[in-house]
């Protein structure tokens, strides 16, 4: 048999559902088997075709199916072997035929809700699906398909770096945690990092520039003449900025601690926003924020205006001061937002205090200033506030202030920002922090008696500032999360059950409050593992040394992206926008909600700076093909078509590879191969087209399909049934041939 002629067309899916056939001979060209001219038969497998082979009659629709196979009629289309009336919209749904805008989700025909970039912008009973970009119900009892990744190695891979600049190119080192959102609405998120010079100045007397990567690339967005490379875009390093959409237009915009003092906002171009003001919208507001400082937003009031706020100072949307002209009891200066007395409005909270929009304290505790997280652990319903300070890990009562529980950390130095997760898979909430020397899981319990234990310790190297962060993502979606890491030597990927190193590798780093981030980077629905690196503190002589370290290859600088060689990381989040990040605070784009659910409620996630999957993450699409014949030609050749449908509940990109073959069992004789030319979401189909010539080759002939590889080796699409991906057909003649 000579090498098949491969054409493909879009069927059924939404159009008009016709068959647009190429690449074949038309049913007026056929040769004299083709029996032009008799009558139809009745009867056959879809109970109005006739037999392909019954001495003369005509085939009208040139389409057989089934085995043996049968005519179908004209209006007819060949559905896993019986002919069908064909369905216009190409949604098939448990026996029925949707409309032409609803999709089968779960047995049922539904319509699409509202647009969507993740499941967070979904109402809590849907998930967004990220083919379509719109919300579709989840079903309670969970989809009828899901896909959870195989236990493999935890192998991250480098994807991309950015480790250096034509523009400012002595500002290359990076001191605080990358920061991702879309920046400019074109679905793929931007990286934002602060930049800073190896040579001059520390935190405290030294500047930086901040830069806007392409997430899928790495690739600088802007050129050398924004305003953030100018005198004026110069920001403070090893304070974090923060990304949200502050004036309400789509867009969102980027909130730095400016260099000499104050703040500054850039648009996502880079161009000047506003630089803060004084509470007469005139006046320079120049006050000096500490080097650990990070900014957070939120609509803390609810009114649909976002507030700004740096330690314990709060500004308006504008850059307006609106309280507390100094830093006072947030001396940390890593302040978060929360409204722990339910009365709507959003307090501002430190390790210490708890500050009212209005400038009045809710609550002092008289404790040592720290970095707060708060959760709620016990699961009563209530709020605590999990502070780390001064060697000394505490649980408060959120909405009063009282100390609950406090424990000394094990090892020696300050301790970092805490994260609120669950790390063993137990359904209960720890936390977690770093000191000097050592990284510890926390567990707390309520009753008899409020009391912190050590889940898990293990050695760790950050002598120079001994609090630097960490982030948490399960990305195995085994229930237990993984600790991301970076102390001054090394970037290190923690179990979270036992602490069990998964993943280790050289990156250099002054740590400060430093910590590395999961994050769907691309925007491809792949997971990625972003950490930025320096190696101005190792060459200034701050690193005593790293273990089993050769400076000369490990010291690096820059940011670096990491994603699986498998590809199996469940999915994520595209946005990553403040320090104090806990997913209920931000959309994808950056919007901040009005008002914010609580990070600890009941629409919340009861996690602090961690990442997650969201409803919708182990959906799955479920491919299946089924064959057909168009016989116009025959017998010179056939046009085999073939069916593929999804029949899962997460949709597939176009693309997804069909191979057709001589012979309806395996191995068989490879024809070639067609792929779909569209996206499939649930319920959709498509047909794809090889045009086979016979080449003298005896009737009957049996055929047979595969979607998604030629084997399970190849396979590209992970679905929730991988053995239903195959069709064949047998004993197929031309029609009018006995």
């Amino acid at each position: 048999m000579g090498l098949a002629a491969v054409a493909v067309f879009q069927g059924c899916g939404g159009d008009d559902g016709e068959t647009a056939a190429t690449g074949g001979s038309s049913g007026a060209d056929a040769g004299p088997e083709a029996g032009a001219g008799g009558t139809a038969g009745t009867g056959g497998s879809g109970g109005t075709g006739g037999a392909a082979g019954d001495g003369g009659s005509a085939c009208p629709s040139s389409i057989l199916c089934g085995t043996p196979p049968v005519c179908c009629d004209e209006g007819e289309e060949c559905v896993t072997g019986v002919c069908e009336a064909a369905c216009l919209s190409g949604v098939r749904c448990g026996g029925t035929c949707c409309t032409g805008d609803q999709l089968c989700v779960d047995n049922g025909c539904v319509t699409p809700g509202a647009a969507c970039n993740d499941s967070f912008d979904c109402d809590e009973t849907e998930f967004c699906e990220p083919t379509l970009g719109q919300c579709l119900p989840q079903p309670a009892q969970g989809p009828a398909c899901e896909y959870f990744p195989p236990a493999l190695p935890f192998d991250p891979v480098l994807e991309w770096s950015w480790t250096g600049s034509t523009i400012a190119p002595a500002y290359d080192q990076v001191l605080s945690i990358p920061l991702v959102a879309d920046l400019d609405g074109d679905a793929i998120p931007e990286v934002v990092i602060v930049t800073h010079d190896k040579g001059d100045g520390s935190c405290d007397s030294g500047f930086g520039y901040i830069r806007a990567l392409d997430g899928s690339d790495g690739t600088e967005k802007w050129d050398a003449s924004v305003d953030a490379y100018s005198d004026a875009g110069r920001v403070a390093f090893c304070r974090t900025p923060a990304i949200g959409d502050l004036d309400g237009d789509g867009r969102a915009e980027i909130v730095a601690i400016r260099f000499g003092g104050g703040l500054i906002a850039l648009h996502g171009d880079g161009s000047l926003a506003w630089t803060a003001t004084e509470s007469d919208g005139v006046t320079p507001f120049a006050s000096y924020f500490p080097w650990a400082t990070a900014v957070a937003l939120a609509n803390m009031d609810g009114d649909g205006s976002p507030e700004v706020v740096a330690g314990g100072v709060v500004f308006d949307a504008t850059g307006k001061l609106r309280v507390g002209s100094g830093l006072g009891a947030f001396g940390k200066g890593n302040a978060i937002l929360a409204d722990v007395d339910g009365d709507g409005v959003q307090e501002v909270l430190s390790g210490s205090s708890a500050m009212r929009l209005d400038g009045t304290m809710l609550w002092e505790s008289g404790q040592p200033d720290g970095y707060p997280a708060i959760g709620d652990l016990d699961a009563d319903g209530q709020p605590e506030l999990v502070v780390i300070s001064a060697g000394t890990a505490r649980v408060h009562d959120a909405v009063t202030g009282t100390v609950l529980a406090s424990a000394d950390m094990p090892g020696v130095g300050n301790g970092g920002p805490p994260t609120i997760a669950d790390f063993d898979g137990d359904g209960v909430r720890d936390f977690a922090s770093a000191v000097g020397d050592s990284y510890t899981i926390f567990s707390y319990v309520s009753q008899p008696s409020p009391e912190i234990g050590v889940i898990w310790s293990v050695p760790t190297l950050d002598i120079s500032s001994s609090q630097t962060g960490s982030s948490v993502f399960d990305f195995e979606g085994d229930g237990s999360s993984e600790v991301l890491y970076n102390d001054e030597c090394y970037l290190r990927v923690y179990g979270g059950k036992d602490g069990e190193v998964l993943f280790e590798t050289a990156s250099s780093s002054g740590t400060a409050s430093l910590y590395p981030v999961a994050v769907d980077v691309d925007g491809d629905n792949n997971t990625e593992l972003l950490v930025a690196s320096d190696d101005k503190y190792q060459i200034a002589g701050m690193t005593p040394g790293c273990p089993n370290y050769d400076a000369s290859q490990s010291l690096r600088h820059g940011v670096f992206a990491y994603g699986d060689s498998n590809d199996k990381w469940v999915r994520t989040r595209r946005v990553w926008n403040q320090h104090s990040y806990h997913i209920s605070n931000v959309g994808v784009s950056g919007e901040l909600p009005s008002p914010e659910p609580a990070s600890w409620g009941p629409t919340g996630f009861n996690t602090y700076r961690v990442s997650s999957q969201g409803s919708g993450a182990y959906n799955a699409p479920d491919l299946v093909v089924d064959l057909s014949v168009l016989a116009a030609g025959c017998p010179a050749q056939v046009t085999l078509q073939a069916r593929v449908t999804n029949q899962g509940s997460l949709g597939v990109p176009a693309g997804v590879q069909v191979a057709f073959f001589l012979g309806a069992s395996p191995p068989g004789t490879a024809l070639g191969t067609a792929q779909t030319t569209k996206g499939l979401l649930p319920g959709q189909s498509e047909v794809v087209e090889l045009v086979a010539p016979l080449d003298g080759e005896p009737s009957p002939w049996a055929f047979r399909v595969m979607v998604d590889g030629t084997d399970s080796s190849e396979s590209v699409v992970d679905e929730c049934l991988e053995d239903n991906n195959e069709a064949a057909i047998d004993e197929v003649i031309c029609p009018g041939v006995k």
